[in-house]
């Protein structure tokens, strides 16, 4: 209660905000004089900059294997790499009867495909078959280790390269060791129905193929190595014809 109860608070308030507002000051004002009545000016909006086109051109396939092979250690179309960024290059011998298809690199591979550990399990198994390193011809669907999973558009591009890799290798039967490759080259179902001769479509005709168990994969599950070694047996007829 104000000036000995005679007057409520909230009255007092009101008294003053009713001068204020006979006064003029109903509103909040800057120092500068304003024009109330003129109409509200315009709000340009900054116009965006232009966002560049990117293009996705795939590099020119090479009709030689010698060309082939600098075109997977210079192209410029690998996926996202991962430490370490080195690219693998094919190895072992062209026109050989069976040709392997590995993922990609592992961790510790230095010059070529299957070192340290997984190496020695991928020689007992070529060595099962009769074969060794010089006999066959070993190929990455992707030369360099992938930072994740292949991206559809990578994917599409190292399939197609892979192609024309098969049909100038020209091998008699085709090894694909993992689930990425066999996704890329014989679709969603060789993940689903493992097992069985297939046939691989390149650019020249058509090879005989089996999708199988990477070895990096049967170290961490033993279990599967009779799986894999009858897959591997399969070619065995093709490759001795």
């Amino acid at each position: 209660m104000l000036n000995g109860g005679q007057h409520r608070f909230r009255d007092v308030i009101a008294s003053a905000i009713g001068w204020w507002a006979e006064a003029g000051l109903d509103a909040i004002v800057d120092e500068q004089p304003r024009d109330w009545l003129a109409a509200p000016a315009k709000v340009t909006t900054p116009a965006k900059s232009p966002v560049p086109a990117v293009s996705a051109t795939a590099p020119a396939i090479p009709d030689s294997l010698d060309a082939f092979h600098t075109l997977l250690s210079t192209g410029d179309y690998a996926p996202r790499p991962a430490p370490p960024s080195r690219r693998i290059a094919p190895s072992g011998t062209p026109g050989a009867a069976l040709m392997i298809v590995a993922d990609m690199p592992d961790a510790d591979d230095a010059a070529a495909l299957f070192t340290g550990e997984t190496g020695r399990l991928f020689d007992a198994m070529i060595a099962a078959m009769g074969l060794d390193r010089a006999r066959i011809y070993i190929a990455p669907f992707s030369p360099a280790r992938s930072a994740g999973r292949i991206a559809p558009d990578e994917g599409e591009a190292l399939a197609a390269l892979m192609r024309r890799h098969v049909a100038l290798a020209e091998p008699r039967a085709l090894v694909v060791f993992g689930d990425e490759p066999a996704r890329w080259l014989f679709g969603e179902d060789a993940l689903r129905a493992r097992g069985g001769l297939r046939q691989f479509n390149h650019d020249r005709g058509t090879v005989p193929a089996i999708a199988t168990f990477h070895p990096r994969h049967l170290r961490r599950m033993p279990a599967l190595k009779a799986s894999a070694w009858a897959d591997m047996r399969l070619l065995l007829g093709v490759i001795g014809s």
